[in-house]
C-alpha cells in the first residue's frame, strides 16, 4: 500500500494536483471500507479527483478534491493462466507519446488502452501489447510485459512510455537477489514473436505466462521455466 500511494501523489504532483488528504487518512478510509466489505480477498481502487468546478479546463476552477474509494471482492485468478498460459496480440493501436502523456501518471485517462484492448477481444486474445512511434515495446493494457531469450529475462525500460508497475518493481528486486540475469532495454515486435518465453505481470494478475504472440507459440508453446521459477519465488515473497 505504501507503494500504492507513493505513486498516487507522484502521480498528482505531476499533473499539479494538491491532495487535501493525508495518506493515514486515505488509509484509514481503506480499513472501515474493507471492514464493511467482509471478505478475505478484495479488490481496491482510491481514486481522487480535484473536486467540482465550473464546465472549464481550467483546473483552478475545481473545489476541494473529492475522494472515492471502491472495493470488492476479488475472486481467485483461474489457474489455467498458469498452467496453460494465455495468447496476446501486438495492437496497431500505438501507445500514446511519452512527449504528450507523462506514462508514469496513474490516471483514470484508459482511452489509449481500450482502444488497443478491444483489438484483442476481437481476436480472441487475452490481452494487447502496444507499440510507441518507434516501434518499440511498451506494454500490455494493464500490466507489464516481459520476454525471455537465451535464459536472459528482458523488460522495456521506462522512457520507452509505460507505467512503472510495482509489481514489475518487485520482481526487478527479486532477479537482482537471486542473481537471475535481467536487463531493461527497447524491445522490437519481432523480438517478442521471437522470444523463448514471455509473462505479463501486474497487481492482482501476479505473473501470467504467455505461449502466443499474434497466433505464433513462443518457444513449446507452454509456460516457460524461467517463467514458473520466477513466478514461485514471487508468490513466495508475497
Amino acid at each position: 500500500m505504501d507503494e500504492h500511494l507513493e505513486r498516487l501523489w507522484q502521480s498528482a504532483n505531476k499533473i499539479h494536483m494538491p491532495i487535501a488528504f493525508t495518506k493515514s487518512k486515505i488509509m484509514a478510509e481503506v480499513k472501515k471500507t474493507l471492514e464493511v466489505l467482509n471478505v478475505k480477498r478484495a479488490y481496491i481502487r482510491i481514486i481522487i479527483t480535484r473536486g467540482e468546478g465550473e464546465i472549464t479546463l481550467d483546473p483552478q476552477a475545481a473545489s476541494q478534491n473529492n475522494l472515492v474509494i471502491i472495493t470488492k471482492e476479488l475472486s481467485e485468478n483461474p489457474k489455467w493462466w498458469y498452467k496453460d498460459g494465455v495468447e496476446i496480440i501486438i495492437a496497431d493501436t500505438k501507445r500514446t507519446s511519452v512527449d504528450s502523456m507523462d506514462p508514469s501518471v496513474k490516471s483514470g485517462n484508459y482511452l489509449n488502452n481500450i482502444l488497443a484492448y478491444n483489438e484483442a477481444v476481437k481476436e480472441g486474445a487475452f490481452d494487447a501489447v502496444m507499440l510507441n512511434h518507434d516501434g518499440h515495446v511498451t506494454e500490455g493494457t494493464t500490466s507489464n510485459i516481459w520476454i525471455v531469450k537465451d535464459q536472459i529475462l528482458v523488460t522495456p525500460p521506462l522512457k520507452a512510455g509505460l507505467l512503472g508497475g510495482i509489481t514489475r518493481a518487485k520482481i526487478i528486486e527479486l532477479c537482482k537477489s537471486e542473481n537471475i540475469q535481467i536487463e531493461q532495454r527497447n524491445i522490437t515486435a519481432q523480438e517478442l514473436q521471437d522470444a523463448d518465453e514471455s509473462f505479463l505481470t501486474s497487481q492482482t494478475r501476479r505473473i501470467v505466462p504467455v505461449v502466443k504472440v499474434n497466433k505464433t507459440p513462443l518457444g513449446s508453446g507452454k509456460p516457460g521455466k524461467l517463467t514458473l521459477d520466477i513466478l514461485n519465488k514471487y508468490n513466495k515473497l508475497i
